[in-house]
């Protein structure tokens, strides 16, 4: 095992919310580790194939960064405009490119009509790009890819360091000041042993209007993502190997490419206590199963013959793992109560307003008539002091998870943190009794130039 490396915060996961956090933390100065297993950054909106970000409040900053930037590249992203909606017979919404749309009619969803609802569309590659030149451009990030968080270490409430392994099998401990776990299913907040639940909590616990009576092992649907490309000669695609000739009927979100590809967003493929009770290798195996009969299925009965499959994403969509237990739990009430019915706003980092929606058995998509605020101490794990989570693993509800988890709002709570971060490590404070109006204040300074 190599010796120490210290630096000042140590981020696991390299999705939105930890490319927030250490970007928002790099421009302030600190020295960042990422930590990320896959082979580029931006998780489920890269190459887990989810390459749109939906209409919501959660865009302003660095999100609108990463879309001016691939703007200026050629058919590298765009703003599509629903042009069909869900129907019994025909079970997809589709958008398309629409030219005349601009970012900002992207960032609104709530109480303003599906007709209105404008989605941003991305090659995956180049997002990913963007990500890591955004971050090379600090001189203060260093990322691992292809490499994991085995252990970590902690001397009472603050963690001290991290055990990371690559593909080789080489383990290195690595030391920091500060962490942060932005990983879906909480890797580091698990081996540190944080409170944490899974599955739907009963409506004993935190009284939400939706929830079970009884504790369910009920999580949102998990979704393989992928990608098709026009053909000349319209046919249809044979089932590969092994795979039933069974029609498997099922509803897809799809979005158009600005080449003209389709990207198709099951919703779901699978029910998500499914893809835990059979375990990622064969949860994976199963989904992709489907995914050949559902696209047979569209091709053979619902014109979608005049395209091919190009490229089926390799990170299984997971929309839901286990959650933080922190200082607070962002439940459905505070969801459902928005902005106008809140009294105390000082504690929000945040803002969100996609719908509650949770994919599967016993559905659930209820549309909210305004935002809704995220409170920093949902970041915060109860046991550690320099321990922060922009992930959606973060302290929600399941019920309130299925409306923050967004890519968008992920990468706001990750700026958030970052700047959180730095004010900690400037003044020497522990992440919960962080001056939270100068984080608050520069957040706002960053919208204002935005604007």
């Amino acid at each position: 095992m190599n010796k120490d490396v210290d630096y000042d915060l140590i981020i696991i996961g390299g999705g939105s919310g930890g490319f927030g956090a250490a970007l928002a933390a790099a421009r302030r100065g600190l020295r960042v580790l990422i930590v990320e297993q896959e082979s580029m950054l931006g998780g489920t909106s890269t190459i887990g194939g989810v390459n749109t970000w939906e209409p919501g409040v959660g865009g302003p900053v660095m999100a609108f960064e990463l879309y001016e930037r691939l703007s200026k590249i050629p058919q590298a992203i765009g703003i599509s405009r629903t042009v069909k909606y869900w129907t019994g017979d025909q079970p997809w919404g589709l958008s398309r490119i629409d030219s005349t749309l601009t970012y900002a009619d992207s960032t609104r969803r709530a109480g303003i009509g599906a007709n209105r609802w404008f989605r941003v569309t991305f090659e995956p590659k180049l997002m990913a790009t963007a990500m890591a030149d955004l971050l090379a451009a600090t001189g203060k990030v260093n990322i691992l890819l292809h490499t994991r968080c085995v252990a970590a270490a902690n001397t009472g409430s603050r963690v001290t360091a991290v055990i990371i392994k690559d593909l080789a099998g080489n383990e290195q401990r690595i030391a920091a000041s500060y962490f942060a776990d932005a990983t879906g299913q909480i890797i580091l907040c698990k081996a540190l042993e944080c409170k944490t639940y899974l599955g739907a909590e009963p409506i004993s616990l935190y009284n939400e209007p939706s929830a079970p009576i009884h504790h369910h092992d009920r999580l949102n649907g998990v979704t393989v993502s992928f990608r098709v490309t026009p053909v000349n000669n319209p046919s249809v695609e044979p089932l590969p190997a092994g795979v039933p000739n069974e029609a498997r009927t099922g509803t897809c979100s799809i979005t158009e490419y600005p080449n003209g590809d389709l990207n198709l967003n099951t919703l779901p493929l699978m029910e998500g206590w499914e893809y835990y009770s059979l375990g990622e290798k064969e949860g994976r195996r199963v989904c992709e199963q489907r995914l050949y009969q559902l696209w047979h299925w569209l091709q053979r009965e619902k014109g979608f013959d005049q395209y091919k499959i190009k490229e089926i994403f390799p990170l299984t969509g997971v929309r839901e793992g286990p959650r933080l237990i922190g200082r607070k739990v962002l439940t459905e009430n505070d969801v459902r109560q928005g902005y106008s019915g809140t009294i105390d706003k000082s504690r929000w980092i945040g803002l969100a307003d996609h719908a509650l929606d949770v994919h599967g058995e016993d559905h659930l998509c209820r549309e909210l008539n305004e935002p809704y605020g995220i409170s920093y101490e949902c970041l915060l794990p109860q046991e550690y002091t320099n321990l922060i989570v922009p992930c959606r693993g973060a302290s929600f509800s399941h019920i309130a998870a299925a409306s923050c988890r967004l890519s968008r709002t992920m990468m706001q709570l990750g700026n958030a943190a970052g700047i959180a971060v730095a004010t900690a490590a400037m003044s020497g404070e522990e992440l919960p009794d962080v001056n939270l109006a100068r984080v608050r204040d520069e957040m706002q300074v960053e919208l204002t130039n935005v604007n």
